[in-house]
């Protein structure tokens, strides 16, 4: 294996386990986090507990909620048959890989929406309960006010970045201790420690499962947007704790923070503290963390990584070129429409795109111009090559563009959940 795959690989592979090493740019502490003895419901550690946030996958709790919720009123079952959606299938970030047409149930879709953090999966239960994803974001909003979750609203079921929706610390802690109460039957859900879908066995995004002695579940969210967010409930001796992080600058930095809180929470001696709806919630807008989580600057009108992790893609046909490749996807973008004006009339067409490549434990991005013939391609990029410099321009074989796609394919499977 080359050097940079066996990086890549184990870049993967301590991502889908939350024990990614922090970056240099990571923080020393997450960017808001509290603690909760589930006994007492007494606050025993806080730091912006109150502050609004975005929630990115831990949204997916106030999903099963709702869902939840809708199973006990007998509006639907469990056992109820999904059609999947254009919509559902067209899911970006962590997905079951759900095809438009393909049936699953209920219940499936829901724990892989909480054990495989799906997107596919989630906007699929969102559509058979309330019609639309938007009509059950609405009732999610709704729910949560009810909840005296006072900082909360949402604009979907997945968790991805859209404005006004947001949470905090605080609310997030008072959804976990009401799925707590008001559905037991469904707590083995957040503490899986895998599923099964076509067969095959796929294990649990939830690192703190198997990191933490005691741990018994809830859910991971991550965006670059959002940070690395993390709601969790474990015991010992007797006692159960329940810790939010939100906006840690990395997976090492969100799976440290919950284990100081958990410790925290479940010593020996239970803290007196305020109960948890007694911690007010705060105004104003969310922190960003593009740059400490993902090291993406946001800026002017670029949609940030979000955008490029909307849509499911298949590799496109013929040969292509990368023309651009960088950590600004604004930059990337422009340097890409830039070339491939210049270049369009010698490469007969071709189209732009912009794939996502994970380097370092860092995000860059890939500025394309697919849909080439080989010739075209090669002569046009050598031609280049021989006028401007060897950075001009990289010609890509049908084999290298579907390994770049699927490059993007695998980190999407670790992001937004």
């Amino acid at each position: 294996m080359a050097k940079g795959q066996g990086r890549y690989v184990r870049y993967l592979a301590g991502a889908i386990l939350g024990l990614v090493l922090p970056t240099a740019a990571a923080w020393a502490e997450p960017s808001a986090f509290l603690a909760v003895d589930l006994g007492s419901g007494a606050v025993i550690a806080e730091s912006r507990g109150g502050a609004a946030h975005h929630p990115a996958s831990l949204t997916k709790m106030m999903t099963a909620y709702v869902a939840f919720a809708a199973i006990k009123a007998g509006k639907v079952s469990v056992d109820d048959v999904i059609t999947v959606s254009d919509r559902a299938a067209s899911q970006g970030g962590a997905t079951l890989d759900l095809r438009k047409g393909e049936r699953i149930t209920l219940g499936a879709a829901l724990k892989a929406m909480i054990v495989r953090s799906a997107n596919d999966a989630a906007v699929a239960v969102a559509e058979h309960v309330a019609g639309s994803e938007s009509a059950f974001a609405a009732r999610m909003t709704e729910e949560a006010a009810r909840l005296g979750m006072t900082s909360s609203s949402f604009r979907n079921a997945t968790g991805m970045t859209a404005a006004g929706h947001l949470s905090s610390p605080r609310d997030m802690a008072m959804l976990a201790m009401a799925i707590e109460r008001d559905f037991p039957a469904f707590r083995p859900l957040f503490s899986s420690r895998d599923t099964t879908w076509k067969g095959r066995v796929l294990p649990t995004v939830n690192g703190f499962l198997g990191a933490y002695a005691g741990a018994e579940g809830m859910k991971t969210g991550f965006t670059c947007s959002a940070g690395y967010n993390l709601v969790a409930i474990a015991h010992r001796g007797g006692r159960r704790a329940l810790a939010v992080v939100m906006g840690a600058g990395s997976s090492a930095e969100r799976l440290g923070a919950i284990r100081r809180l958990m410790d925290q929470a479940l010593g020996a001696q239970p803290a007196a503290g305020r109960p948890l709806s007694g911690l007010a919630n705060g105004g104003g807008a969310p922190p960003d963390r593009s740059l400490e989580s993902c090291g993406i600057a946001r800026g002017g009108k670029s949609g940030g990584p979000e955008s490029a992790l909307g849509q499911r893609r298949v590799a496109p046909a013929g040969w292509g070129l990368e023309v651009a490749f960088g950590r600004d996807l604004g930059k990337v973008r422009r340097d890409l429409d830039k070339a491939h004006r210049e270049l369009r009339g010698r490469l007969g067409g071709g189209s732009a795109m912009v794939v996502i490549r994970p380097r370092d434990g860092m995000l860059r991005y890939r500025g394309l111009i697919v849909g080439l013939a080989e010739r075209r391609a090669v002569d046009t990029c050598l031609a280049e090559r021989a006028r401007v410099g060897e950075e001009r321009c990289l010609v890509m074989t049908p084999t290298m563009l579907a390994g770049a796609v699927e490059d993007e394919r695998r980190f999407k499977m670790i992001s937004a959940h």
